[in-house]
């Protein structure tokens, strides 16, 4: 085993995004453009830069951050192929990337809508097969495409130029030899256990399901550094060789389905509920009978599970899976347990902590936490409850809540989205970082320029957080060992708790020029207008197709289909354009050629949405996390800005709002059998 006194151990916890995975493809690519630059400078000018090194151990993904986990890992190993920006400017970054197969597949590829003539994507139908039922709303076949892409490393560099582990040149010195990848799966199928108890009836002890599940994978030959700890190595496995990753110059051999199914499951892990299609896990008993649980103990007992009884541990348990993110969409149990050292204190202080999680979160917010006290609730508001409810309580994790208010814990760190408000110098952020978090994550999708945007955010806060959070306190080990000239000039102040503080990751060579502010991405409307159009084709095959494959009787069947379309397939489409554009105006991405403020897109924005006749200030202020004043002000700015595109007026004795194109025309207002308004 290595000698890691002056090693600083790494697990990436990659926490679920869908689209956003665009943002943690940026972190994780500038993350190892600066782990490069620091290993060129070591070797090129040791005397002058921080000597100590740095292992990333493990990474842990669930969903988007499987995906970008498994991606990354054999990109990295394929050596870094920088790709220059469009412009270059002085003392700016000059790369967009250094991971072309990652922007590749996180930016370039998975449309909605491609630009591109012939580019597959999301809303393509060549998925859908006469009497059989659609796999998912979106065409998911792109991301088996991109996944395939992306693994295929392309020829080796030029003879005399640095060469990748996966070509066979040197390990990575800032990887471990074996690294460890666990991608969290939600099993359809479960995994039965049983807990004996004693006592009376016929089944003496409690029958268990569980269906939070994971692959783990070890990549063996990408880096350096062994020392693994006990708890990583005698976990169940499937390992790979680096070397035998799949490349464009070389023919197929017998590991090519085992990469295969490496990628099948990362997108396993991204099969988000009804979205994008479920995915078929090969499997086996034995796979479960020694797991390793990260919440339990060395010493912990593991159960295996209670599988029927007339099968043996070669028995073949393969299973349907959906997202991982579902039960665990932030993995960082498994990073942690992955960099703990055997037999030695791990310790979590500034001055002494060995090594850290670093989970990368592209939305960190909290759930929902209703301000409302009700003292009973409906058969549909206990429906509309019940899938957040149990969603939350499979993410929660109590143990983590252990050090949550341990201010003195240095082995967690997060980078999380932030975008300074331009002119603020960064003391006040925008209320929405993302371009990719439209629809929940799904909007990333309707442009390549909402993924490009969030690609080089990520860039930028990875340089920043390496810059000014991820550090170690003054008197920590590995500094010590720094000539003092070096511990001079990497320092940094805090004025908070005034002490110094010192780089983990080192900013050096190209990883030391700025990464600009990339600028906020709008559409227009011919573009939204031309989606809207697909998503109308898309439902045309699907919709159809789901009601006919799942229903025998041929009137049912011809009923259905009357009711969807008239009036079911217009209401429903119109739902989703409201929907679709509502949100790109709250949250600044769609032009609109009039300038508002961020209180009067969300007032705009809630009156774009469907569900009322008419608006009040007070239903407003119930919808919208804005007070009063704020909502009367967004409504006169409106109307100063943009006259004729709201009615107000009194309606059964409420002043109330409206789009003047979405009030009630005059014969609709009079008809004496029509209902009253719907008014919040």
């Amino acid at each position: 085993m290595a000698d890691n006194k002056n090693v600083y151990e790494i697990g990436l916890a990659m926490a679920g995004a869908i689209s956003a995975g665009a943002y943690s493809a940026g972190v994780v690519d500038f993350l190892f453009q600066a782990l490069h630059e620091w290993e060129l400078a070591k070797r090129d000018d040791p005397d002058n830069v921080p000597n100590h090194s740095v292992c990333i151990r493990a990474a842990a993904g669930a969903s988007a951050g499987s995906i970008t986990a498994a991606l990354a890992a054999v990109a990295v190993a394929g050596g870094m192929r920088p790709e220059k920006v469009a412009v270059p400017q002085k003392d700016r970054q000059p790369y967009r990337n250094v991971l072309p197969a990652l922007y590749q597949a996180w930016v370039a590829m998975p449309d909605m809508a491609a630009q591109r003539p012939g580019t597959p994507d999301l809303l393509a139908t060549n998925d859908l097969k006469d009497g059989v039922s659609p796999q998912s709303i979106l065409n998911a076949g792109i991301l088996d495409a991109l996944t395939d892409q992306a693994l295929d490393l392309p020829p080796p560099p030029p003879e005399g130029a640095e060469t990748g582990p996966a070509y066979g040149g040197k390990p990575l010195p800032y990887f471990a030899e074996r690294l460890h990848l666990y991608l969290t799966l939600s099993n359809m199928r479960g995994v039965p256990y049983f807990v004996g108890f004693e006592g009376s009836g016929q089944t003496r002890g409690h029958h268990m399901m569980c269906h939070g599940d994971r692959a783990h994978y070890v990549l063996e030959g990408i880096g350096a550094h062994r020392g693994e700890n006990k708890w990583l190595a005698e976990d169940d496995f499937d390992g790979l060789k680096i070397t035998t990753a799949p490349r464009a110059d070389k023919t197929r051999d017998a590991s090519y389905e085992d990469w295969q199914q490496y990628g099948r499951t990362a997108l396993a892990s991204a099969a988000f509920p009804l979205g994008l299609a479920a995915r078929c896990i090969k499997s086996n008993v034995s796979k479960y009978e020694t797991r390793k649980w990260p919440y339990l103990s060395d010493g912990g007992k593991h159960y295996p599970p209670n599988w029927p009884g007339s099968w043996d541990k070669t028995h073949k348990y393969d299973f349907m899976s959906i997202d991982g993110g579902l039960i665990d969409n932030e993995p960082f149990e498994y990073a942690r347990r992955a960099i703990m050292r055997d037999n030695e204190d791990n310790k979590t202080g500034e001055s002494s902590v060995k090594g850290a999680v670093v989970m990368v979160d592209p939305f960190p917010e909290p759930p929902a936490f209703s301000l409302r006290e009700i003292d009973q609730a409906s058969i549909f508001d206990v429906a509309r409850a019940v899938l957040p409810m149990l969603k939350n309580q499979a993410r929660f994790k109590p143990g983590t809540l252990a050090t949550a208010f341990d201010n003195d814990n240095y082995s967690r760190w997060m980078i999380a989205p932030s975008r300074p408000v331009e002119g603020s110098h960064g003391k006040e952020n925008e209320r929405y970082a993302i371009a990719t978090g439209v629809l929940g994550g799904f909007g990333g999708f309707l442009d390549e320029s909402f993924r490009a945007h969030d690609y080089q955010l990520g860039r930028r806060n990875c340089q920043r957080f390496l810059q000014t959070i991820f550090s170690v306190g003054e008197g920590h080990p590995f500094v010590n060992d720094w000539p003092s000239d070096v511990r001079e000039r990497f320092r940094k102040y805090d004025d908070d708790t005034k002490k110094f503080y010192y780089p983990v990751i080192p900013l050096v060579g190209t990883a030391a020029l700025q990464v600009p502010a990339p600028t906020w991405p709008r559409i227009g409307q011919p573009r939204l207008a031309e989606i809207e159009r697909r998503i109308r084709l898309r439902a045309a095959y699907v919709v159809p197709s789901l009601i006919t494959s799942k229903t025998r009787y041929k009137l049912l069947n011809l009923l259905a289909k009357g009711l969807w379309l008239w009036p079911g397939k217009q209401r429903l489409l119109k739902f989703v354009d409201q929907v679709v554009e509502a949100d790109l105006i709250r949250r600044d991405q769609i032009e609109t050629g009039t300038p508002y403020t961020p209180e009067a897109r969300e007032v705009l924005a809630e009156m774009k949405a469907a569900g009322y006749d008419y608006r009040t200030v007070a239903g407003l202020d119930q919808a919208l996390d804005l007070d009063r004043k704020q909502i009367e002000a967004a409504l006169q700015e409106l109307n100063e800005k943009t006259p004729n595109l709201l009615w107000s007026g009194e309606v059964g004795n409420q002043q109330c709002w409206v789009l003047t194109t979405r009030r009630p025309g005059w014969l609709k207002r009079s008809d004496p059998f029509r209902a009253e308004p719907r008014i919040g």
